[in-house]
């Protein structure tokens, strides 16, 4: 290993400051969101009638603890992305418009103060793509952000569906990178039971996500996409083979608009670390190459990854330069950061 310590680049963390608060307690209730106290004391957000699944945990908003964690695991910069729970799917488009409208500007306020250290993913409503696009263009154009995160569905409408192709050409159009991840509201409670909502149904819905950007054509309608999927892609490293086999033995009645072998698309995915096993990881990087990989953490959630350059630094079968792929050139490519 080169003894010169590789910058490294988080490229999956999220942060919910005290100005999108204030902003919900101020102009929310007008537009289906509120601050919220139960019964245990616990503070969440009610979305649409939907309450975050998680409370508003401290280390969202508190960007003291935040550097201090940054400089404790080697982080240099970290891009700032929304929590996925505020997303907003399901309120009226003008409402959804407004919540991620509070969260662009939030963040763009935190990555001027801080450039050297952050930079920033913009949130949009999903549900009207042409609003989306419009959010997203003002995000990228106006506000600089350099990313931007969407959900794994849009209620029960996959990402591949039509309606949303406005969106994936403003993503296009603009060449920012398409990160997916899951969100946790209106989950079973069968499902939620011993975490199970986050440890099985977020891998699984991001996996649900690719197949159907992959099968629904999405990358031959949008060919010069790229799209980052969060804990490691799921089960789509190490399921791509059956997912690629469907493509030619669904029935007819199933059959997606794909028009490749699947392999075809492969440069348009990107792949985050947290994955919490050597193995997995060693398997990714063979499969996928370190170029298709990035640092993530999942900060400041419980299942994040607690020491990600760690993680990635006692990997010894990496070379130097798969290492500083993965903790720096991968995401800093993605975002367009030098």
């Amino acid at each position: 290993m080169n003894a010169a310590k590789p910058r490294c680049l988080d490229i999956h963390a999220h942060h919910v400051g005290k100005p999108v608060v204030d902003r919900i307690n101020a102009e929310g209730a007008r537009h289906g969101v509120k601050i919220v106290k139960g019964e245990d004391g616990a503070t969440r957000i009610e979305v649409g009638g939907r309450l975050t699944g998680m409370p508003l945990i401290p280390p969202l908003s508190d960007e003291a603890a935040r550097l201090k964690w940054m400089d404790e695991a080697g982080i240099d910069v970290q891009l700032l992305a929304g929590w996925m729970d505020l997303a907003g799917y399901h309120l009226p488009a003008a409402a959804g418009q407004w919540l991620a409208r509070a969260q662009n500007e939030a963040l763009a306020e935190m990555v001027a103060q801080r450039p050297d250290r952050y930079a920033a993913a913009a949130m949009v409503p999903l549900q009207d793509a042409a609003l989306a696009a419009d959010e997203l263009r003002h995000a990228v154009q106006h506000l600089g952000h350099r990313a931007v995160q969407i959900g794994a569905r849009v209620e029960g409408e996959g990402l591949d569906a039509p309606q949303f192709d406005a969106f994936w050409a403003a993503a296009q159009e603009l060449n920012v990178p398409v990160i997916v991840h899951p969100a946790d509201l209106a989950v079973p409670p069968r499902i939620r039971r011993l975490f199970l909502h986050i440890l099985v149904g977020n891998p699984s819905e991001t996996t649900f996500a690719a197949a159907a950007l992959l099968l629904g054509g999405v990358f031959d309608r949008f060919p010069q996409l790229r799209v980052l999927l969060v804990h490691g892609g799921g089960c789509v490293p190490y399921q791509f083979g059956r997912i690629d086999r469907g493509r030619i033995t669904a029935p007819p009645f199933a059959r997606g608009a794909v028009t490749h072998p699947l392999g075809h698309y492969a440069d348009n995915l990107y792949y985050d670390t947290v994955l919490h096993d050597d193995a997995a990881f060693r398997y990714l990087i063979e499969r996928v190459g370190a170029a298709r990989v990035a640092l993530g953490s999942d900060y400041p959630f419980p299942l994040r990854d607690p020491d990600p350059v760690q993680f990635i630094n006692k990997n010894n079968k990496l070379s130097d330069a798969e290492r500083r792929d993965v903790c720096w050139g991968t995401g800093a490519t993605l975002l367009g950061l030098p």
